[in-house]
């Protein structure tokens, strides 16, 4: 073909014709091995054909439909702007050209719907996609069956209603797709070219249906399908790189909701391959990188590897290098790359990780329209992010700014969508965080509300069964603490166990859970003093603190869960080595918690209560001298709104009262009742620790 073209003078009424078919066949090997230097000359021979093209003749609009196909190549490949504005000008010119029921319209007008549908991928403006649907839609109406381009027009209508399913989420939309491209797929013989491409495409469908409704079949079927199209598509086409990101991003959905551990490892292999097989400059290159991102992060959740997280965080930072501001996905790489550094900053606690994720987060959720399907995705994650860096800081405001996002994001999210449950959860997690600020009872009744909500939607057999179920324990332990109903607490217990039954060996929330259900264990044996309950408390606290390695985020706060357990146990028995012990882990605590971190205070009085044991055991006057030390930085630490403020002053009374009985100094029973007093004015009538705070004071005065 080339010695042909090279041989005709540009004069030459064949010459126009030649560099056509010599461009197609650039086009077909590009499409096979991806060589940008293919559709580089592709391009510019089809050009030249149609440069060389008269008005009127006959071949006009075929020549700029097929060069409009070509820059449509090169532009899936470099993401070049230009490119797919011309490729749409030049398509619509084909379109406009041909007459109605001529053989050549139907195609012309589905190259035009791809044209349209890839500046949609892009730029995200509605208005091409609708315009992709309705040319595409022409195409198959004016294409009989039987008719060798009919799968091929199908296909691309269906991945047109997709794209509008992804930015409208509406339910019509995907299951139209699935009809269309099955169609397409079902009229394609094996052996077919392009069969593996269908097959792919209506994996990619099925998948979004699944991460929409739920359905596991939907799930099982888009791997099926995409299995067999990477399996059709042979080592060296420029088409597998992509098949298998998407394979990988099905088999990671199936692992997130059955937890097998041979589907992540088979994920990532396949994501890497994916990254492997796609040159740097293509325009997939970052999105092969974002899910491969997305794997390895979802392996460090599954397994706490810290090479995991820092792999992922490293090729999400790559994929959102590589994309442009006003590229249509730019907000979902930036979205997972928060959710990696959240990650992150979950399992170090380094303040910057948190401080990034907020700022790409919301850079997100910026470059995201109302309306658009992602929305409440982006809102979501931001939400996250907020609430980690309030658990960190304390700052009422980020929480409440968490919670109103968090709220949205669910607003947004339909019933039956299958994001809704995790949607719930999080918003209960925001809910509690409030009210162990503020006290506000209305806060955890509603985040027990949304986080039965979030269980309820959750199967059993699902990978965030567990985790939802501890989330519930954890509101209804909050209930029982401030209203003392014994049913909550025995509710709580029983779904943190069943929480931590389902979690597997070696998961990395297992310690997460087993703290949780050792605190509510503690929180029992408070309220009824059965002996059994202190010793499996400190049992399964003791396992999670084993299970947590040091510098882990999580480690202070697992040792005090543990100081706590000991030294009720010690209160039981007055074994010596028990507050020898706590005094120890809560010394331990306090020293691995910086002063900015919203739970410095509570540790601090914790730290001042065991030492306050050691001393009514002892005697030894520096014990209560320190304690009252902590106990007071506590109260300083802490603002006079927060939920916690009387139950610090309360400790501190106690701590000096038991000081005058030792040395009889009367400013420090003055002091005592002075900040006794405080705590009960703190406390609503309705708080069960009223009574508490009453008595203490009255024990105080009588002194």
């Amino acid at each position: 073909m080339q010695q042909a073209v090279d041989l005709t003078p540009d004069g030459h009424a064949d010459k126009a014709a030649q560099l056509t078919s010599l461009g197609g066949a650039l086009l077909h090997r590009f499409e096979h091995l991806g060589e940008l230097g293919d559709i580089e000359y592709a391009c510019q021979i089809r050009q030249r054909a149609v440069d060389l093209t008269p008005d009127g003749h006959a071949s006009k609009a075929a020549r700029l439909s097929n060069l409009g196909v070509t820059l449509k190549g090169r532009f899936d490949c470099l993401g070049e702007l230009e490119d797919i504005e011309h490729a749409i000008q030049v398509s619509q010119q084909g379109v406009d050209l041909t007459p109605d029921g001529h053989a050549d319209k139907a195609g012309q007008l589905s190259n035009l719907g791809g044209a349209l549908r890839g500046r949609f991928e892009h730029l995200g403006k509605l208005r091409d996609i609708t315009q992709a649907i309705q040319v595409s839609q022409q195409a198959v109406d004016l294409t009989p069956d039987g008719h060798v381009f009919k799968a091929a027009w199908l296909s691309n209508l269906g991945r047109a209603l997709q794209c509008q399913f992804e930015r409208l989420g509406e339910l019509g939309d995907i299951e139209h797709a699935i009809q269309v491209m099955q169609q397409a797929v079902d009229l394609t013989p094996d052996g077919h070219a392009d069969k593996a491409a269908w097959l792919a495409s209506l994996g990619g469908a099925m998948l979004r249906q699944f991460e929409h409704c739920g359905d596991l079949e939907d799930l099982k079927y888009a791997i099926q399908v995409m299995q067999h199209a990477v399996n059709l598509t042979p080592n060296g086409y420029a088409d597998k790189a992509t098949q298998l990101s998407n394979l990988g991003t099905a088999l990671q959905c199936r692992f997130e909701c059955l937890g097998e551990m041979g589907d992540i490892e088979h994920a990532i292999q396949v994501m890497q391959q994916a990254v492997d097989l796609t040159p740097d400059g293509h325009a997939d290159k970052a999105a092969h990188l974002s899910n491969l991102g997305g794997a390895l992060q979802c392996q460090f959740e599954r397994l706490g590897e810290l090479g995991d997280i820092e792999h992922a965080i490293q090729v999400l930072q790559q994929g959102v290098d590589l994309t442009p501001d006003d590229h249509a996905l730019k907000a979902t790489w930036l979205t997972n790359l928060g959710g990696a550094l959240l990650c992150r900053f979950e399992r170090l606690g380094e303040l910057r990780d948190i401080e990034h994720a907020i700022q790409v987060s919301q850079q997100a959720v910026d470059l995201t329209p109302d309306g658009h399907a992602s929305k409440a995705v982006q809102l979501a994650n931001l939400g996250a992010v907020l609430l980690c860096r309030f658990e960190y800081q304390g700052e009422l405001g980020g929480l409440q700014h968490a919670i109103q996002v968090m709220q949205q994001a669910v607003n947004l999210t339909p019933d039956g969508h299958a994001s809704k449950a995790a949607r719930l959860s999080n918003l209960g997690v925001a809910l509690k965080g409030r009210f162990d600020r503020l006290g506000e009872l209305a806060d955890i009744e509603h985040a027990i509300q949304v986080r039965q909500k979030a269980m309820d939607l959750t199967p059993d057999g699902h990978t965030d069964k567990a985790t939802r179920l501890s989330n519930l324990g954890a509101v209804l332990q909050c209930r029982f603490e401030c209203l003392g109903g014994l049913g909550d607490i025995e509710h709580a217990i029983s779904v943190m166990q069943q929480a931590v039954v389902l979690t597997p060996d070696g998961h990395a929330a297992t310690a997460t859970r087993l703290t949780r259900l050792g605190g509510a264990l503690l929180c029992r044996f408070e309220h009824l003093g059965e002996l059994g309950e202190i010793e499996h408390a400190i049992q399964v606290t003791q396992q999670a603190v084993d299970l947590t390695p040091d510098g882990h985020a999580d480690k202070s706060l697992r040792l005090a869960n543990l100081g706590g357990a000991l030294q009720n146990r010690f209160d039981c028995l007055g074994e010596l080595e028990d507050i020898e012990h706590a005094i120890q882990v809560k010394q331990q605590v306090v020293d691995l918690t910086p002063d900015s971190h919203v739970f410095k205070a509570a540790r601090l009085t914790n730290l001042g209560a065991a030492l306050h044991g050691r001393f009514e055991y002892l005697g030894e006057l520096r014990d209560i001298e320190h304690g009252i030390q902590v106990m007071q930085q506590a109260v300083d630490l802490t603002p006079d709104d927060h939920a916690d403020k009387a139950a610090l002053h309360s400790n501190l009374g106690r701590a000096l009262q038991c000081r005058f009985e030792h040395l009889g100094e009367l400013g420090d029973i003055e002091h005592a009742i002075w900040v006794m007093q405080q705590a009960v004015d703190l406390t609503p009538d309705s708080h069960a620790s009223k009574i508490t705070w009453l008595s203490n004071l009255w024990g105080a005065l009588l002194r």
